[in-house]
């Protein structure tokens, strides 16, 4: 909820769209880009099943790792410390006492206010499990923790002087580590450390101190900043805590504190600069603060991995929409937290091992932009961060930090080494495993959908590499040729589907997140105007409603690029050579909260499931991951009467088609109600009524935005799509 709210602080920048011509080039023909552009496949199945009811989903993930004799590969974006992943935890350590070695790949971003536990979870592995985390801070942000954290007494010079000496001295240590061959990642410069550790574990407050210890608010080096656990560690930590209380009430700290954290919402919105490097790019030197690899990276620093994987012996695999998390594998009762998602995974057995799907985990894992624990805890140790309430609670318990000799006993009484906190990491494992198996009961509601036997089945992925570097965001026009296979897919399905014969052809979006990405957007629009024919097609859009979503930023501003496209429609009058669009959103139920998590594409005959949605932060930002089920008639036909009977139940969705078009004034009320809502119940007496009256205005600004570049990429203009897909990429 804090990403949905505080993510709408944002400064709009009404730049007028440019009307430079996106020519309408054609998608690439579905054969050629799923032969040249997907991962593997066609795969030889053995059985597949498509699992749209969370119990079945995480049995037949249970069950896959039960089976597994040697090898489990899973790539996720959260890997929650909760009731039913505890469960899950214990199957992966219980398969390496089996001998089976575990691979598990997480987000940087999401993984890292986890590191005790996933370094517990590699100690219990026995070295049959290792973990990685995925985009790592690169070398410039590395670079520019360390200048953020030097002051000038590290150099040796005031005054004006010594923005020139730190420069000098980071490049120095920076050359020293080139010359030496060794990796930044490696170890950390200055503070580096402290700062990477709180700015991946979202701490203002820690933050805001690595910051001002660096303009000087306090002379002494941080030793503290090394990341082994030895014996010394207790006595830097108690320094860093009596640092910190002298930086805090000396200094700006507090302010500080308080304008990073409104970066850090704002970080899940879409800026042309990362907020978080607009506020502290302020203590860079001018050429750091103009330095364009240092921004792309920064821009780029909430790139996830999306990827939902789970891959046994290279030849069972479940994949889809689920995370590892209660809410994708439990339904509404005392276990559940706010919310249950509706998702939709696949389980695919197949003949023999496949060497292509194999590969493309390895390729994954091997990723340049990957990092281990082992390095995470030398570039960014997270001892402070771990320890950081025992600070506070020392600062309260001892005169605000004044009496030195009380936070000293308090400090040395209460601070936590590694070791001890892996233990309490062990009891909550055991106290969670035993209450999900004691109390939980599984109620199935779906059975598996199965897929017939002789489906044609290829798996892609969208990832941020080419010819072995790495690339940021996505061409225009060219998005599978830069390792956006999903996105290429799609486009090449549509059109397929268009080309097709016959006098009634479906597509369905059934999508959790619909926001569409500028590519999309004009290829859908060029259906439904008639530019493109595509007669006989009826495209149905089924996704949340602001009151089932759980990130209402996507809906605050989809409507408007829904309205952009109504009003498109409405001037361009289509003919009979147009397809028929209609417009659904799930509505909230009375008995338990759902919200719908699925990624499903359906072209026709062929289905897409995976982890991709239908918004712009999956083309321009996130890795992701899916199958394209071709040849199986009765799987899809399924498919699309269960859709059909969704749309169709009394009071389960609501259509919406004669909506898109609404007054801008009845949008706008609408929106500024969703608005007061969520200020109601999060805010509260937080904001200001000029704050609130500021990301009101923020808001529509925002929504005008939106509005008017999406009219712009449906008109053609090159210019409204770049930069539609470059503000709005990090929703």
């Amino acid at each position: 909820m804090q990403r949905t709210l505080l993510s709408l602080f944002i400064s709009a920048a009404l730049l007028a769209a440019g009307c430079t011509s996106l020519a309408p080039n054609r998608p690439v023909p579905l054969a050629e880009t799923l032969a040249a552009h997907t991962s593997a496949g066609p795969l030889a199945l053995a059985e597949g099943q498509v699992l749209t009811d969370n119990d079945v989903a995480f049995a037949a993930k249970l069950a896959v790792i039960t089976d597994a004799k040697e090898s489990l590969d899973l790539a996720y974006y959260i890997f929650a410390d909760d009731y039913s992943s505890a469960a899950l935890t214990q199957a992966l350590l219980d398969a390496t006492r089996r001998g089976v070695r575990v691979r598990l790949l997480l987000d940087y971003f999401s993984a890292y206010g986890d590191l005790d536990r996933l370094s517990w979870l590699e100690r219990e592995g026995g070295g049959k499990l290792e973990v990685r985390l995925y985009n790592r801070p690169t070398a410039e942000i590395i670079r520019d923790a360390a200048y953020l954290t030097t002051s000038c007494a590290d150099v040796g010079v005031a005054g004006q002087q010594c923005d020139d000496a730190k420069q000098r001295a980071i490049e120095q240590q920076f050359g020293a580590l080139a010359a030496a061959g060794s990796d930044p990642a490696e170890t950390t410069v200055a503070g580096s450390g402290l700062f990477l550790s709180a700015l991946y574990g979202k701490h203002p407050q820690l933050l805001a101190y690595a910051i001002s210890r660096g303009q000087g608010i306090d002379p002494q080096a941080l030793a503290a900043s090394a990341g082994k656990a030895d014996p010394a560690q207790g006595e830097r930590l108690m320094e860093l805590g009596k640092l910190y209380f002298k930086a805090r009430y000396s200094g700006g700290v507090d302010a500080l504190s308080a304008r990073l954290k409104l970066a850090f919402v704002r970080l899940a919105f879409a800026e042309q600069v990362n907020p978080v490097f607009a506020t502290v790019g302020t203590y860079l030197p001018l050429a750091r603060q103009n330095n364009a690899a240092a921004q792309r990276d920064w821009d780029y620093l909430s790139e996830f991995l999306h990827h939902k994987l789970l891959l046994a012996d290279r030849r069972q695999l479940v994949l889809g929409g689920r995370n590892v998390e209660d809410a994708y594998h439990l339904h509404p009762g005392p276990l559940s937290a706010k919310y249950n998602f509706m998702d939709t995974d696949v389980r695919l057995r197949l003949t023999a091992p496949d060497a292509p799907l194999a590969a493309s985990f390895d390729n994954l894992w091997q990723l340049p932009m990957n990092t281990t624990l082992a390095q995470v805890r030398r570039h960014a140790p997270n001892e402070h961060l771990a320890n950081f309430a025992v600070f506070d609670a020392a600062q309260e318990a001892c005169a605000k930090g004044s009496d030195t000799v009380c936070v000293d006993r308090y400090l040395a009484r209460h601070l936590r080494p590694l070791e001890q906190r892996m233990e309490t990491i062990a009891r909550q494992h055991r106290e969670n495993l035993q209450r999900f198996r004691s109390e939980y009961r599984p109620a199935i509601a779906a059975a598996p959908r199965p897929i017939d036997a002789q489906a044609a089945i290829h798996y892609l992925q969208n990832l941020p590499m080419v010819d072995g570097r790495r690339s940021y965001g996505a061409p225009l026009q060219d998005e599978a040729a830069h390792g956006k296979q999903i996105h290429g897919l799609w486009r090449s399905a549509l059109q397929a589907v268009c080309e097709g014969a016959g006098t009634t052809r479906e597509v369905y979006i059934h999508n959790a997140y619909f926001f569409l990405p500028a590519n999309l957007l004009r290829d859908i629009g060029a259906a439904l105007d008639g530019s493109r024919a595509c007669s006989g097609v009826t495209l149905t859009m089924l996704t949340n409603s602001l009151a089932t979503t759980d990130l209402s930023v996507v809906n605050l501003l989809a409507v408007w690029q829904m309205k952009a496209l109504a009003d498109h429609l409405r001037e361009s009058a289509p003919g009979s050579s147009a397809a028929h669009l209609r417009y659904y959103e799930y509505l909230a139920q009375t008995d338990q909260r759902l919200s719908l998590h699925s990624k499903v594409m359906v072209f026709g005959d062929d289905v897409f499931i995976g982890s991709a949605n239908a918004d712009v932060r999956s083309l321009m930002m996130d890795s992701n991951n899916g199958v394209f089920i071709r040849n199986a008639p009765v799987f899809a036909g399924g498919y699309r009467q269960w859709l059909r009977e969704i749309l169709a139940a009394p009071g389960r969705v609501a259509d919406r088609t004669a909506d898109l078009g609404s007054e801008r004034d009845t949008l706008l009320a609408a929106m500024d109600a969703h608005l007061d809502q969520l200020l109601a119940r999060y805010a509260g007496e937080r904001l200001s009524a000029e704050q609130q009256a500021k990301l009101r205005a923020d808001v529509r600004a925002a929504a005008q935005r939106v509005y008017d570049l999406s009219r712009g990429i449906l008109r053609g203009e090159r210019d409204a799509a770049e930069q539609f897909n470059a503000l709005f990429k990090a929703i």
